[in-house]
């Protein structure tokens, strides 16, 4: 890392590169959400056991950032990060359903950049959803997940998905 970037707290290049979607994983493209409790009540039918959130960036308020120091675990799985600089605050939270429906419900006192830039899912070292500049762009879902689960959340959710036409 150069000098500037370690004076200025940049994320290295090496911190950047980590497990991710890419052109060779077949996957789905999900429209774009925007209410970020219904989504996070929508991923609890969605995330296999012991999946983990992982959630980059924001600004938590002081009552969701308790809450995610409370739940947070060690990081499971490197992500790629999708932030330069400033260095994020990054949070590994297990997705459970309590956590989720929990989190949800701070969310609703909060704006949704307040919660995280970056959103994804992984699971025992494979990203299952990757969404970065979450509620701005839509977000991508593995293939791994069969389509009846991402139908129906993209359904819960108003949503339109397709095939990745970038694959």
């Amino acid at each position: 890392m150069g000098l500037l970037a370690k004076i200025f707290g940049a994320v290295s290049a090496k911190e950047r590169k980590g497990i991710c979607l890419d052109g060779r994983t077949p996957q789905w493209k999900v429209s774009k959400a925007k209410d970020l409790p219904a989504f996070l009540r929508a991923l609890a039918e969605l995330a296999p056991a012991d999946a983990i959130l992982y959630l980059e960036g924001g600004t938590p308020p002081t009552e969701l950032l308790a809450f995610f120091r409370e739940h947070a675990v060690p990081e499971q799985s490197h992500i790629a990060m999708g932030t330069i600089w400033p260095r994020p605050l990054v949070v590994h939270l297990p997705a459970t359903r309590a956590n989720l429906v929990s989190f949800a419900a701070l969310a609703e006192r909060c704006a949704t950049p307040e919660a995280a830039i970056h959103l994804h899912l992984y699971h025992q070292g494979r990203v299952l959803l990757q969404w970065y500049d979450a509620f701005y762009d839509p977000f991508h879902i593995s293939k791994e997940i069969p389509e009846e689960r991402v139908q129906k959340l993209c359904s819960n959710l108003g949503l339109k998905y397709e095939t990745d036409s970038n694959q």
